[in-house]
């Protein structure tokens, strides 16, 4: 069983599980809201195993509802689904091997019919849902949505009911569990969308230059206010990934708000963190390098929701005033503090990266070495890691440990701080609630304001949480950069710091 022995056997983190609609298949023919028991037959013990694991689950839940489905009909009695005008019956589509009708979000009856089918059948398991195939390719012009009382030709309301269904399963998880945050994604959707739900890049394609691009579309995505994206890593659909190409994909996509592996390949291989033995070890480091960063994360996307941060950025983003920014490149900004160059062409293990005019220096994340700001340099990039950066100053908040049992939930806490030669000055502020509740929304959360101080022979620490929220920790760790010789001073208020070379 996947779930009890591969992450056991090769010591993965893996927190979530994603079933794809085949959960819901018979033969070729996918029935949203169905259980394909001969692939399940005893789906209790299964989610129990999954329990065990700590592993959250999320179901592919589709809008359409092929005209053989148990409740076409009933759903067609409410006047559920997207109508012909013409016809004032339901207006099919060519969807999945068959025909089919789309549920209408603009349509009470349909809304109320998918959130007590969505309750039902996944949320009352603790199965959330991943709303995909919702981009409404209905293509016949008499096609007419209900508009909530007012019809509405499906070609002005197609990009309307990919948001319409996101925010009805929103709603649903919210109702089913009032007191927690509500998570799920979607395929499709307009502006807006970002309200509601994490979203990727749809079925991409196994290659090179799909993990440039991916990585380029990602960043447009964030400036137009879509923060939590992500790709499927090492590519939906084509060929295998070879060992080389999986590891610099998860490398990159490490930094990404959605990480995931989901594939679908004509040979029946899947894309797993253990999918090449030969880079497992340097895919398990990674993905555990990124565990290591949710505080930083965290704290990113707390920013994106209250100030309109992107989390990725381009660098002209934040060094605007420099030209060179501007420049054609594949790097970019992970929050203010991380410079990542990932590698995106075979065979390379070097990566020319220019290091933004703005800091007093730029240093090296793996070696500490220090770098001039606004030039041009030539970084090793063997298999084992992609260049980082960081600019003079950077408070970068981690976990501190090696046990990735607690993965997300992981209460320990250090903080990687990178002071310039120079003297000068930075700050950072940690946020941090209990990262599920809503308990943050009446005040129960903290922030750790971080003050960091340097000069050539003394580097100054200070830290002082203020807020209600009760930390599951007490003492955090200050991390020195590799070589760091200079006498260390830490301040805690609130919180004790102690240091570590």
């Amino acid at each position: 069983m996947l779930v009890s022995t591969t992450r056991t056997r090769h010591a993965v983190p893996i927190s979530a599980f994603h079933f794809g609609s085949g959960y819901s298949s018979i033969g070729k023919r996918r029935y949203v809201f169905t259980w394909n028991r001969d692939k399940f037959p005893d789906l209790n013990a299964l989610l129990a195993t999954f329990e065990a694991a700590r592993m959250r689950l999320v179901a592919n839940i589709k809008p359409c509802l092929l005209d053989d489905h148990p409740a076409f009909a009933s759903v067609a009695a409410l006047d559920g689904f997207v109508r012909d005008a013409s016809t004032s019956k339901p207006c099919l589509a060519q969807f999945w091997d068959g025909e089919g009708a789309y549920v209408d979000f603009t349509n009470p009856e349909g809304v109320r019919w998918w959130q007590e089918s969505l309750a039902r059948e996944l949320l009352a398991h603790g199965i959330v849902g991943w709303n995909d195939n919702n981009e409404y390719e209905i293509w016949n012009d008499d096609g007419v949505s209900n508009g909530f009382g007012t019809p509405v030709p499906i070609d002005r309301s197609r990009p309307l009911q990919p948001l319409l269904m996101t925010r009805a399963t929103y709603e649903a998880q919210s109702a089913h569990w009032p007191d927690r945050r509500v998570y799920t994604v979607t395929r499709a959707g307009p502006p807006g969308i970002q309200r509601y739900a994490q979203t990727w890049s749809g079925d991409n394609t196994t290659s090179w230059h799909t993990l440039r691009w991916n990585i380029r579309m990602g960043l447009t995505m964030s400036l137009s206010g879509m923060f939590n994206t992500g790709h499927d890593v090492g590519g939906f659909h084509g060929p295998v990934p070879d060992p080389e190409l999986l590891l610099r994909w998860v490398q990159s996509g490490a930094f990404s708000p959605r990480f995931i592996m989901n594939s679908w390949k004509a040979s029946g291989d899947v894309n797993t963190p253990w999918l090449h033995r030969a880079v497992l070890p340097i895919v398990r480091d990674w993905i555990r390098f990124r565990y290591r960063l949710m505080p930083y994360m965290y704290t990113l996307c707390w920013r994106a929701t209250h100030f309109g941060e992107p989390i990725l950025r381009p660098t002209f983003y934040e060094f605007g005033d420099d030209a060179a920014t501007f420049d054609d490149s594949d790097d970019f900004m992970h929050g203010p503090s991380m410079l990542v160059a990932s590698v995106v062409e075979t065979g390379a293990r070097k990566r020319s990266v220019y290091l933004p005019k703005g800091p007093s220096a730029w240093i090296d994340f793996w070696t500490g070495a220090h770098c001039h700001a606004g030039t041009t340099v030539d970084a090793d990039a063997p298999l084992e890691r992609i260049p980082l950066f960081v600019p003079a100053g950077a408070i970068i908040p981690t976990t501190d440990t090696a046990d990735m049992c607690r993965m997300h939930d992981e209460p320990s806490r250090a903080l990687r701080i990178f002071p310039g030669r120079a003297s000068g000055s930075s700050a950072f502020t940690l946020y941090e609630d209990d990262g599920e509740s809503l308990r943050y929304l009446y005040g129960d959360f903290a922030e750790i304001a971080l003050h960091l101080e340097w000069s050539p022979k003394r580097i100054r620490l200070r830290a002082a949480k203020s807020g209600s929220y009760r930390l599951p920790y007490r003492t955090v760790r200050v991390l020195l950069p590799p070589g760091e010789r200079r006498a260390v001073d830490v301040v805690g208020d609130g919180v004790t710091l102690t240091t570590a070379r």
